[in-house]
């Protein structure tokens, strides 16, 4: 078996196979050659894994984790209606845009909206 690397964006499916983008997986030597004939694949060593690996909790999906500011949780541990008054007031003006991404209430999205009007008068 060879172990290798899809690094191209979104889904490939080949041979009954399906790869998302990050996954490194043991294929046969047969189709292991025709993957990395495309640009999206590489052949892996076990050196490579072992230098490239990193602890879950030292990465962040989004700037606004790294900034300590944690959407989903935020959104998880306040109601609908303390989450617009939170935006109206300015508490999170550095995170309207992962607010907004998130955020599926319609009143925490009008008042997103609401408060980037305000901040660009």
């Amino acid at each position: 078996m060879v172990r290798v690397h899809y690094s191209g964006g979104g889904r490939y499916r080949t041979s009954g196979h399906q790869f998302e983008e990050g996954d490194i997986v043991d294929v046969d030597e047969g189709l292991a050659e025709y993957l990395c004939e495309k640009d999206a694949f590489a052949r892996v060593d076990d050196d490579t894994l072992e230098e490239a690996e990193v602890a879950s909790e030292d990465v962040v999906d989004t700037l606004d984790e790294a900034e300590g500011f944690d959407v989903d949780a935020w959104i998880d541990d306040n109601h609908y209606q303390e989450r617009a008054e939170e935006v109206r007031a300015g508490e999170h003006d550095d995170h309207l845009d992962a607010i907004a991404e998130a955020e599926s209430a319609t009143t925490v999205q009008d008042a997103v909206g609401e408060r980037r009007a305000e901040l660009e008068a």
